[in-house]
């Protein structure tokens, strides 16, 4: 009972203190700019009058917390907050939001339908079907939303180009996967007339070269050329010599042909002939060791044999295969829906093989191979996801692909539900190489790094001699193998600030300049290698990452410091003034200068401040890397570099060593938004609001079990949010205090 009444307490005396204390700070310092009585103020904190009025707007106010204790807000030059009052509401809001995470309850969220991404179509054909296709010559590439990833449901819409592009990328895959026998119709032929023609009409199945092929008797009296032409194009001359002794012959011209019907007119411009057979033959053309095999894989039976009965083993065919396709179970009336589509090819005189590549591309552009569309129950409250699509959601989380036998066999027993099968479930598909799809598409995202060597850093003909296709490819692969070995190792999630190892080829050793120091003898595939010396840990060491936040031939202080507080810490840095000049601009005007004299002049405008101050100190201890993640010890102009820096908030650090040692006391910070960001990819949804008493149980969690990357991926797919909906549930973020930066200029672009 005493601890009741000390809790009611507790409670009314926050609520008063905010009504006394926090709001009154905040509305005569922030009221100017976010005045709660104007209906165009996006950013509506101070709508709230009582500490209840929080609730719904989270993650709002915990934007208002970092930007309090960044002091990017109130801007520089026009605020009188004391810094007393500053860190105590800081300090206040962000110990209330802790403390009431679970307040609002349980929430799942609703996770929208949407198509499968480019890299998940790929691995599903894959999968499905033996083929490795480059999707990327196929489909535009994918956007990114909400956690920024681009397996978010709201930018996976289905925009009226792609349906044709679905059509081409199923008939390119079953092409490579099925063999057709070689074609051949002969059709009986009449004796022409001079001037007179004659028409045939012949559906090819397969594109490639065919042999037009003309019979009849020898002409008796002279040489004649008879005119060959299809689908009304330029005619080929086909030549038959004089023969006196008469007799059949043949001859023949051999175009290049598509597949569907075409139309073949034959005439003789001067001369009769007597024609009797016409024919249309596709040139042999034995399949591949690999088209047997894929040929094999799907049919059961070796290229060019014909099953005994073509209707029994077409439905068993389509039963099978839409199973795998629609990963889940289907029913009759779908498996008589594509047979009929089979039957009306085979009806219609077409191969068995090309009858049933008919029916398989109408499930490869079907919905529900090209979309994920969970079942909903239509009731209220927060509901379990039904088993197949929790073996979706698994697989497309760590895998990037559709679930395999075993995710299916367990869905189909209706144990996917489970904690203990669902921790099993998680430990062994991190354990299968196909996780790393998982590491690629999460650290290629989150870091940006994807990017590297095509729209970000491009390669530069300058620069071939240390930076290739083939380093670039190495530098994109650096972070994914080092997240995968943290991953699969369990290992703290720390080493990602401060990881004193890295994965490495020849290739990078050079281009790192260490080959001569490091221990490891280095070949074309990489190794795990200590680093020499302390100089570089965890991804801010990386080139992939020092490269990517620079500017041509100019490394950037402001663009690697936003990219640490956005990336590592989750503190989106608002954009410049519209009429604030560009850092490379005032490089050039002020030539000569050092960096930081630069920026000094660029942090004189007041409303420039606040910002670069908490950027550029950042940034000032990454100056010992140049433009393309090189180590240096001067600048471009030859002066030493000062890589010393403090923020706003006190801590002072020299050099990117001790910037990680200010990270890593930030690892709260880091491990959120780490959380959240993971939890965005994995969901396929924004985060918001009502998700943040998971964040926070997750964080909570980590700490207690040494920060275990294995753990959180655990916990994540075991959380109410993974394993429930919640129709009804808003898709849509919440607005946040800070907006997005926007995307910097390129580096490589002059």
């Amino acid at each position: 009972m005493r601890f009741a009444v000390f809790l009611l307490g507790t409670a009314l005396f926050g609520a008063d203190e905010f009504t006394t204390s926090i709001r009154p700070v905040l509305r005569q310092n922030c009221g100017t700019c976010h005045n709660p009585a104007n209906p165009k103020s996006r950013i509506d904190f101070l709508k709230a009058e009582t500490v209840k009025d929080m609730e719904p707007k989270r993650m709002l106010w915990r934007d208002v917390a970092t930007q309090l204790r960044n002091r990017t807000m109130p801007p520089g030059g026009a605020s009188k907050l004391s810094e007393g009052d500053r860190l105590r509401v800081a300090d206040w809001v962000e110990k209330r939001l802790r403390e009431t995470a679970c307040s609002l309850g349980e929430y799942a969220g609703y996770v929208p339908p949407r198509r499968l991404n480019r890299r998940e179509y790929h691995n599903t054909i894959r999968d499905l079907l033996g083929v490795e296709m480059n999707v990327g010559d196929l489909f535009p590439a994918d956007e990114s939303g909400g956690a920024g990833f681009d397996t978010n449901g709201e930018t996976l819409y289905l925009p009226p180009m792609m349906l044709e592009r679905y059509m081409d990328a199923a008939q390119k895959t079953l092409d490579r996967v099925i063999y057709t026998p070689t074609f051949s119709k002969t059709l009986p032929a009449h004796g022409l007339g001079v001037g007179e023609e004659m028409s045939f009409e012949v559906k090819l199945f397969v594109s490639g070269a065919y042999n037009v092929r003309l019979l009849m008797a020898y002409p008796k009296d002279r040489a004649v050329d008879v005119l060959v032409s299809v689908d009304g194009g330029p005619a080929a001359v086909v030549k038959f010599n004089r023969d006196a002794a008469g007799g059949q012959t043949a001859r023949a011209y051999t175009p290049t042909l598509e597949r569907g019907v075409h139309r073949f007119t034959v005439s003789t411009p001067d001369h009769a002939m007597p024609f009797s057979a016409f024919t249309v033959e596709q040139r042999p053309e034995l399949p591949s060791l690999e088209k047997r095999q894929l040929h094999y894989a799907l049919f059961g039976m070796e290229a060019g044999q014909a099953p005994l009965d073509p209707h029994v083993s077409a439905r068993r065919l389509l039963e099978k295969f839409l199973g795998r396709a629609y990963r889940g179970p289907v029913e009759k009336a779908d498996v008589d829906r594509f047979y009929a589509i089979f039957n009306r090819a085979a009806e219609g005189g077409g191969p068995y093989e090309e009858s049933i590549k008919l029916a398989l591309k109408a499930v490869l552009v079907s919905p529900r191979f090209l979309f994920r569309v969970e079942e909903l129950k239509g009731a209220k409250g927060i509901q379990p996801v039904g088993q197949f699509d929790m073996a979706s959601r698994l697989s497309y989380f760590l895998w990037s692909t559709a679930p395999d036998e075993e995710l299916l066999r367990l869905a189909g027993e209706g144990k996917l539900q489970d904690a203990g099968v669902l921790t099993a479930q998680v430990e062994r598909m991190i354990d299968d190489p196909r996780s790393r799809g998982f590491a690629s598409a999460f650290v290629g995202q989150w870091l940006g790094s994807q990017e590297v060597g095509g729209r970000v850093v491009p390669l530069l003909t300058e620069l071939q001699s240390y930076y290739t296709p083939e380093v670039a490819a190495d530098l994109r692969e650096e972070p994914v193998m080092f997240f995968h070995s943290i991953l699969s190792g369990g290992r703290s999630l720390l080493e990602l600030l401060n990881g004193n190892y890295t994965f490495m080829t020849a290739r990078l050793a050079k281009f790192y300049e260490v080959e001569k120091t490091v221990k490891t003898a280095l070949s074309e595939s990489f190794q795990r290698v200590e680093w020499p010396d302390n100089r570089r840990a965890g991804v801010l060491g990386m080139a992939s990452v020092l490269a990517m936040t620079s500017h041509y031939k100019m490394g950037s202080p402001v663009l690697r410091g936003a990219w640490v507080l956005d990336t590592l810490l989750g503190t989106p840095v608002p954009p410049p003034p519209p009429d604030i000049p560009t850092l490379e601009a005032a490089a050039k005007s002020d030539k000569g200068l050092a960096m930081r004299e630069i920026l000094a002049k660029h942090r004189a405008n007041a409303s420039c401040s606040s910002c670069h101050n908490l950027m550029d100190p950042i940034g000032y201890s990454l100056e010992n890397f140049d433009w393309m993640g090189r180590w240096r010890e001067k600048d471009a102009n030859g002066q030493a570099l000062d890589v010393s820096g403090a923020l706003p908030s006190g801590e002072k650090f020299n050099g990117p060593v001790e910037l990680r040692e200010v990270l890593v006391k930030r690892k709260d910070e880091f491990l959120r938004h780490l959380t959240s960001k993971m939890m965005g990819f994995a969901l396929g949804r924004p985060m918001q609001d009502g998700d943040q008493c998971t964040v926070q149980r997750l964080v909570d969690k980590l700490g207690r079990e040494n920060y275990n990357a294995r753990m959180l991926v655990r916990e994540i797919v075991l959380s109410t949010a993974f394993r429930n909906y919640q129709e009804g549930a808003a898709a849509a973020p919440a607005v946040s205090g800070a907006p997005k930066r926007e995307r910097p200029k390129l580096m490589g672009n002059k």
